[in-house]
């Protein structure tokens, strides 16, 4: 797991990559999963509604969504 830092420095959110190459994006506070990219089928899925948010990896844009 590893923060992901705004242009000052300051956390933001969380970042996990899985074994498998799946990217899940966590908001910080309160800690919750926003949603996760799967390589395998280039999607990825916004965790609130567990529908598919886009093609490609845009877990980024489901951070900002929380800003």
């Amino acid at each position: 797991m590893e923060f992901i830092r705004n242009s000052k420095g300051i956390a933001i959110g969380k970042l996990q990559i899985l074994q498998n190459g799946i990217k899940r994006i966590y908001s910080l506070n309160p800690s919750r999963l926003l949603g996760w990219y799967d390589p395998a089928s280039d999607r990825t899925v916004d965790a609130s509604t567990g529908s598919w948010f886009g093609y490609g990896d845009q877990t980024f844009l489901l951070l900002s969504r929380t800003l």
